[in-house]
């Protein structure tokens, strides 16, 4: 069992996520991707002072991932006029976020990104799932789930944070199971939209997750 301890969702337009880091953090992420200055935004919007300090990890999942950096570098690549910039690789490579957000987070144990196929596809019970049970093993006291995407008119930022503890104001708590039945969600990429809806409506005790992969296996929400 793992507490959802925050729920948080974040849009910028692109052009601003320089701006919103410094107010975030106090200066500039520089020569960060935009994923990586998603993660850090929506890592900060979740975690207090002193839980950045615990023992993390990040997990988070994508449909845009760094295609305009990956565009950018085959450009350079094939037309342009000379060799590019290193940093214009490392753009493209997502798992590089973790080390440039860890000077932030310094409780950041590990990290994983899982790319999506189309923007119809979601792993979010894939996510979870790792999340309850590395929590339950006490690899980490806390995993941070996303969905972070970045297109040219948006940036989005999804998140689940979750707790082997819940805190004074946790808002559910996660359970893993299996199901015999059919009225569950659909694992969506706006989960965490759908979660706050329900947690706002307060009509149902509960709210169970479909995976596409495994219908029989339960994914649920639960009000404390």
């Amino acid at each position: 069992m793992a507490f959802l301890n925050a729920l948080v969702t974040q849009k910028f337009a692109p052009e601003a996520l320089a701006a919103e880091i410094r107010a975030a953090v106090g200066k500039p992420l520089r020569r960060a991707a935009p994923l990586t200055q998603l993660a850090l935004l929506g890592a900060s919007a979740s975690l207090c002072d002193e839980q950045r300090r615990q023992p993390t990890i990040l997990l988070w999942q994508s449909t845009s991932g760094p295609r305009q950096e990956t565009l950018n570098l085959l450009n350079e690549v094939c037309l342009g006029g000379a060799e590019p910039m290193p940093y214009d690789f490392l753009a493209t490579q997502p798992t590089l976020a973790a080390a440039q957000i860890q000077p932030f987070l310094p409780g950041l144990r590990s990290a994983m990104h899982l790319p999506l196929d189309s923007e119809i596809s979601s792993n979010w019970s894939t996510l979870l799932v790792l999340a309850n049970l590395w929590l339950e093993q006490g690899r980490c006291t806390q995993v941070l789930c996303a969905q972070l995407d970045h297109w040219t008119d948006a940036a989005t930022g999804q998140w689940l944070a979750l707790g082997a503890l819940p805190l004074e104001n946790s808002l559910a708590r996660l359970q893993i199971g299996e199901v015999a039945g059919t009225d569950n969600n659909p694992d969506t990429t706006d989960l965490p939209v759908r979660l706050n809806e329900w947690l706002t409506a307060g009509e149902t005790l509960s709210y169970s997750l479909r995976p596409a992969t495994n219908p029989r296996l339960a994914v649920e929400f639960a009000r404390l």
